[in-house]
C-alpha cells in the first residue's frame, strides 16, 4: 500500500504557506489590520518565516487560519514596538490589574503562538479520543447526572478549544455553567451558598478532566 513520505507531506504544507502568503485576500486582511502597507508587508513575511521553521507545519489543520490567527498577534506585536496602542484584551487586562501595581504581559512571540497552537489541538484530539471515559467518571452531583456530566465534559473539551486559538476561556465560568444547566446552576430557592459550592467542584470537576488529558510535562 502506497504510504506518503513526511517529507512530501512537509513539502506540501510549505507549498501552501507560500500560495497563503500571495493570497490578495491575506494580504488586504493584513492592510486593514496593520493600518500601514510597510507594517502589513513586515508582519506578513515574519509571520511566514517562522511558521516555515515550525517543525510540525504539516501537522496543522487548517493551515490558512492558523497563518490568520499568528498575523495578527505579529501585527499587534510590531505595533506595540512602535509605540502603538496594545490591542484591547491587554488594556483590559491593565485595567483589571491597575489597582495591584500589575503590568500587562507583552503578545507572546510568533513561535509561541502557534506551538501553544499545535499543541492545544493535541490535547483537543486526545480529550476527543477518550471523551466517554472522561465523562463517565465525573462524578454525580445533580438530580439528572447524564446532564451535569455533559455539562461538565463540554466545559472541559471547549476550554481545550479556546487553547487553540490562544484565547483566554470563560467555558468554566459561572455564566457558562448558568447557561448550559440552568435548572442546577440557577435553581430557584437555592441559597447562594449552595450555588457557590455548585460552581466551585464544577470547576473542580473540569480541571480534573484537564488533568486527566494534559500531563505535567507537557506543560513545563
Amino acid at each position: 500500500m502506497y504510504s506518503i513520505h513526511p517529507t512530501d507531506t512537509r513539502a506540501a504544507a510549505r507549498q501552501r504557506l507560500a500560495e497563503i502568503l500571495e493570497d490578495p485576500r491575506i494580504r488586504g486582511r493584513a492592510l486593514r489590520y496593520a493600518g500601514h502597507p510597510a507594517l502589513a508587508s513586515d508582519a506578513l513575511q515574519n509571520t511566514y518565516y517562522a511558521m516555515a521553521r515550525l517543525k510540525n507545519l504539516e501537522q496543522i489543520v487548517n493551515l490558512r487560519a492558523y497563518f490568520c490567527k499568528v498575523l495578527i498577534r505579529e501585527i499587534h506585536r510590531e505595533r506595540a514596538q512602535l509605540g502603538a496602542a496594545l490591542v484591547d484584551d491587554f488594556a483590559r487586562v491593565a485595567e483589571t490589574h491597575q489597582d495591584a501595581g500589575c503590568h500587562p504581559a507583552p503578545p507572546p512571540s510568533i513561535d509561541d503562538a502557534v506551538c501553544t497552537s499545535l499543541q492545544a489541538q493535541v490535547w483537543v484530539e486526545r480529550f476527543a479520543a477518550q471523551r466517554d471515559s472522561l465523562r463517565a467518571g465525573v462524578s454525580a452531583r445533580s438530580h439528572d447526572p447524564g446532564r451535569y456530566r455533559a455539562v461538565v465534559c463540554h466545559s472541559a473539551e471547549q476550554v481545550l478549544r479556546d487553547g487553540i486559538n490562544g484565547e483566554p476561556s470563560d467555558a468554566d465560568s459561572n455564566d457558562a455553567f448558568r447557561a448550559a444547566y440552568p435548572e442546577f446552576f440557577a435553581q430557584l430557592g437555592v441559597s447562594a451558598d449552595l450555588l457557590h459550592q455548585r460552581f466551585r467542584r464544577a470547576r473542580l470537576d473540569v480541571k480534573a478532566l484537564l488533568k486527566a488529558v494534559v500531563s505535567r510535562d507537557e506543560l513545563t
